[in-house]
């Protein structure tokens, strides 16, 4: 009985440490950088119209329901009612958005890679600091993540 317990707690930690990676976007060492010359220039491009994109819908108010290039999950949880709240947010902190650069692009290496994610730093005219735009696209070439937060020089 305390085999099984011990092998039961041990089974929950894997899954807690691994659900909790999912949710935070992983650690940088769970990745590595994709050198410059191997990066997927179509999925900068992709990215920055699927940002700029949205940014545009937000200015003019139109929040619906997101399209197919985003995962299934995404377009479950990133509602048109949150992406108003998050626009209204990022407006009032950074501003209007007005472009990204590209930074960095990263491949899974921990485990089973589940897509590469591409780092940009945000152009607001509210901050000097350059927030980073992160986009992640699944092995299918869809948005599995959209997220902007202050920029590390270590992916976090």
């Amino acid at each position: 009985m305390l085999k099984f317990r011990s092998c039961l707690a041990f089974c929950i930690a894997i899954a807690i440490f691994l659900g909790f990676g999912e949710i935070a976007g992983a650690f940088s060492w769970w990745f590595s950088k994709i050198p410059q010359s191997d990066v997927a220039s179509v999925y900068i491009e992709k990215s920055s119209q699927l940002v700029d994109s949205l940014h545009a819908k937000w200015r003019n108010g139109i929040f619906e329901p997101l399209g197919d290039e985003f995962t299934l999950d995404m377009q479950e949880s990133l509602s048109p009612e949150l992406q108003k709240q998050s626009f209204e947010q990022i407006r009032a902190i950074f501003g209007d958005y007005q472009g990204m650069t590209f930074v960095e692009a990263l491949t899974a290496g921990f485990l089973i890679p589940r897509g590469t994610v591409y780092r940009f730093k945000g152009i607001y005219p509210l901050t000097s600091a350059q927030p980073e735009i992160r986009v992640v696209f699944d092995t299918a070439g869809k948005v599995s993540g959209l997220w902007l937060k202050p920029w590390k020089d270590e992916m976090q």
